[in-house]
């Protein structure tokens, strides 16, 4: 059995109530990143992570800290700098899992023109980028758990999990047949979620604030991040490359500029 958990940071919201554009804002969110973390051993990693979390709770070091209220779980932009680096250097040393990322630009076009200004066809769209060529393990099933979110639901994630198959099945001489379960999980019941979190969010802090270290001291675990708006480099031009990987580390001189306002056009 192979397992997958995927989660998010950032939201897929161009509007708040009313249709009011969001985009230049304060409020707006300029990305919606979009992990996956893929392992065989489940039992063995779930039981690390608890066991981590389970010796903060009983560390007067860690447990006085006011991120820790009775039903505190492991969540990176809640955590306090000690448990984040602390962790961190858990995730650091942690083997048997490969991660995989797509960073979504929040550009106002491709939202009004690809997704139907729909925040749900924009976020499942994300989706289907994540999961396609990740169903090569043939003679295996696979368990896939998204993330719970208020508009998540077990059959848009179907869908597009259908949709990443038939996209390599279509690339493939010979189609497989591939059989699956999924699920939508709450975070704080998936410790496995911990670590997609933490890796998203320090990959977040790089690109939106140029903070690195998070970034950096987790380089060698991100298997494949998927830039996928950023057409600039997508035209295949000499030297340009959208997906980063082991030969390519993303870094943000490589990558087009982010506008943290958000894209408007282009």
């Amino acid at each position: 059995m192979i397992y997958m958990f995927i989660d998010e940071s950032g939201d897929p919201a161009f509007y708040a109530s009313g249709h009011k554009s969001l985009v230049g804002t304060d409020g707006f969110k300029p990305l919606l990143l979009l992990g996956l973390i893929k392992m065989t051993d489940k039992k063995a990693i779930r039981k690390a992570i608890v066991d981590f979390s389970n010796k903060l709770k009983n560390d007067p070091l860690y447990n006085s800290a006011k991120c820790m209220t009775p039903d505190w779980y492991l969540h990176a932009s809640y955590d306090n700098v000690e448990i984040q680096v602390k962790f961190i250097d858990f995730i650091r040393n942690l083997e048997g899992f490969k991660f995989y990322c797509v960073i979504g630009r929040k550009r106002l076009h491709v939202f009004e023109n690809k997704h139907n200004n729909n925040e749900i066809e924009f976020y499942f769209d994300v989706v289907y980028h994540l999961l396609k060529d990740r169903f090569n393990d043939k003679d295996e099933q696979f368990q896939i758990y998204l993330s719970k979110r208020h508009k998540n639901t077990q059959n848009k994630l179907k869908e597009s999990i259908e949709n990443a198959i038939k996209r390599d099945n279509e690339k493939r001489k010979t189609a497989i047949q591939v059989v699956y379960n999924c699920e939508i999980v709450s975070s704080q019941d998936t410790p496995e979620l911990s670590i997609v979190d933490y890796l998203l969010w320090s990959l977040q802090r790089y690109i939106i604030r140029g903070e690195k270290r998070f970034y950096a001291a987790l380089e060698s675990k991100y298997n494949l991040i998927i830039d996928l708006y950023d057409f600039e480099k997508f035209k295949g031009k000499i030297n340009n490359n959208n997906y980063y990987h082991s030969k390519n580390r993303f870094e943000l001189e490589k990558a087009s500029e982010f506008k943290n306002d958000g894209y408007l056009s282009g």
